[in-house]
C-alpha cells in the first residue's frame, strides 16, 4: 500500500518524510512507512486554488525527493476552471503526475488539453451519508442485532461507486482510480474487486461543503452575509469553529464538527482507523493520503 502526504508547499518536503513523524496516530495502527507520493492543492474551495508557480515548485521538489506528484482540484465555476487551467499548464508535458478532479468541467479540460496526466475521481463526487451523529447510531444498533439495522447499515456503507454502470462510465474517460473518505459507519470497498484503485483520506473526513463561506462573511453587514461570489480574503486561514452537540438525545454528544471555511469536517475515531487498517490488509486500499491539518490550505511561500 502506498502513502501520500498532503502538503502546503515545497518547504514541507524537506527532512524526514515518514508516517511516524507526520501522523503518529496512523503509524500506531498501520506501522511506520515512508511516503511515496505527495498531494498538493485544494479540494473544497476555488478561492484557495494555488498558482501555477506553486504547483511547479511543489512538483519539482517532489521529483527531487523521488516522490510521485498528485494535484488536487475543487469543484469550480468559470473563474476556478481558468485557475485550474493555469495549474495544469504549469506541469511539464512529460510529467508523471495525477490530476484529481471534483468537477466534471475540470475533467473535460484535462482530457482535452492535458491528456498526459492521469485522471482520478475526487471524493466530493462520491454520494454517501457522512454525518457521524446519525451513522454511528445505526452502526451501533446493527452490532446489537436485528435485521432492520443491519440492512440499513449495509446500504449506508455503499456509494455510487458500487454501481458498475458508474465505474464503467469513469473507465470510458480513462479514470481507473477514485478517492474517498472512510465513513463513520464503515465503508464497503467491494467495488475495488472490479479493478478500481481506491485512495482513502485520513485522519479527517468531510461532512458537507458549499460555495457559501461563513468565515468570508465575517466583515460584512448582516444583509450582505452569505452571498455567492463574495470577495474572499482567506479568512478561513485564521478562523475556524468547533461545534459540539451537548443537547443531542443520543449518546454521541461528544462528537465534534470542525468548520473551516465553507466545509464541515470531523476527525476519525480510533475505531474507524482500526477498521481502515483491517481493510488495508485485504488489499482493497491502494493508497492513504495523510492530512496533518484540516485540508483547507492556502498557498504557502515557496
Amino acid at each position: 500500500m502506498q502513502w501520500c502526504l498532503h502538503v502546503t508547499g515545497p518547504r514541507e518536503l524537506a527532512g524526514d518524510l515518514t508516517l511516524a513523524k507526520a501522523a503518529p496516530k496512523l503509524a500506531a495502527a498501520f506501522g511506520d512507512a515512508p511516503f511515496t507520493h505527495v498531494a498538493y492543492g485544494t479540494e473544497f474551495c476555488e478561492n484557495l486554488i494555488a498558482s501555477g508557480n506553486g504547483v511547479r515548485a511543489t512538483y519539482e521538489a517532489a521529483r527531487d525527493r523521488g516522490l510521485h506528484f498528485t494535484l488536487l482540484t475543487p469543484y469550480a465555476g468559470e473563474r476556478g476552471i481558468d485557475r485550474i487551467r493555469e495549474q495544469l499548464a504549469a506541469l511539464p508535458k512529460a510529467a508523471d503526475a495525477e490530476f484529481v478532479f471534483n468537477d466534471w468541467g475540470a475533467l473535460n479540460l484535462a482530457r482535452r488539453d492535458y491528456a498526459h496526466l492521469t485522471p482520478v475521481q475526487g471524493r466530493l463526487l462520491n454520494k454517501s451519508l457522512r454525518d457521524p451523529r446519525v451513522t454511528t447510531i445505526i452502526s451501533e444498533a446493527s452490532l446489537r442485532g436485528g435485521a432492520g439495522p443491519t440492512e440499513s447499515l449495509d446500504a449506508l456503507q455503499r456509494a455510487n461507486l458500487d454501481n458498475p454502470s458508474y465505474t464503467n462510465f469513469l473507465g470510458r474517460f480513462g479514470v481507473k482510480a477514485v478517492e474517498m473518505d472512510w465513513l463513520p459507519q464503515g465503508t464497503d470497498l467491494s467495488f475495488a474487486d472490479r479493478g478500481v484503485r481506491v485512495t482513502v483520506y485520513a485522519p479527517y473526513g468531510f461532512i458537507s461543503t458549499a460555495r457559501i463561506c461563513m468565515a468570508a462573511a465575517l466583515h460584512y453587514r448582516k444583509p450582505e452575509k452569505f452571498q455567492p461570489g463574495a470577495p474572499c480574503r482567506h479568512e478561513c486561514q485564521s478562523h475556524d469553529v468547533t461545534y459540539t452537540y451537548t443537547n443531542s438525545p443520543f449518546q454521541n454528544r461528544d462528537q465534534e464538527f470542525l468548520l473551516k471555511g465553507n466545509t464541515y469536517f470531523y476527525e476519525y475515531s480510533d475505531a474507524m482507523i482500526a477498521q481502515m487498517a483491517e481493510q488495508a490488509k485485504s488489499g482493497r486500499i491502494a493508497r492513504i493520503v495523510v492530512q496533518s491539518a484540516l485540508p483547507m490550505f492556502a498557498e504557502a511561500a515557496a
